[in-house]
């Protein structure tokens, strides 16, 4: 994981998934979901929090498809969480918290990667970004991310299974 994940993290914890929403965003969907091997990552949990509060989940589609869960209401929580919009402010106070825990050695991250990510944090600059390659190359990420209380509203307990965070 490199300052480029960690960054993209924290904006997923805060935005969401608003970014990705446009008129090819479930023709996207169904487009990465038909080319997955499902038995790719079998330890990957269906769901991940991405927030520090675990009000935001990643809903990782490999073991969303496996379990033979309908992508339009997986869509429809991704519509229905991206109403409500992140804060700016949230998000630069957790980058800041990041970037206090990366200089005090708690972790290592390439410093000259953090300050080109930092001269893009400001009010009214905080753009998404894409995982690193290494970051990619490792987890072969494809997931969506969606409000937990969507998942909980759209779908069974018995459905999320015993993986739902909370």
């Amino acid at each position: 994981m490199r300052a480029v994940d960690i960054y993209k993290l924290l904006h997923q914890g805060v935005f969401g998934i608003g970014h990705l929403l446009n008129e090819n965003a479930r023709t996207f969907l169904e487009a990465e979901a038909s080319t997955l091997i499902l038995d790719e990552q079998p330890e990957e949990p269906l769901l991940e929090e991405v927030s520090a509060d675990g009000s935001m989940v990643r809903v990782n589609l490999r073991p969303y498809l496996r379990r033979g869960l309908p992508l339009n209401r997986l869509f429809s929580a991704m519509e229905a969480s991206a109403e409500e919009k992140g804060k700016e402010n949230d998000f630069i106070e957790a980058w800041s918290l990041f970037k206090e825990l990366a200089r005090s050695g708690s972790s290592v991250f390439d410093e000259k990667e953090i300050e080109e990510l930092d001269r893009e944090v400001r009010p009214g600059g905080c753009p998404p970004r894409h995982h690193s390659e290494a970051y990619r190359k490792a987890y072969s990420p494809a997931y969506r991310v969606v409000k937990l209380s969507m998942m909980k509203k759209m779908f069974k307990a018995e459905e999320l299974g015993n993986t739902s965070p909370n």
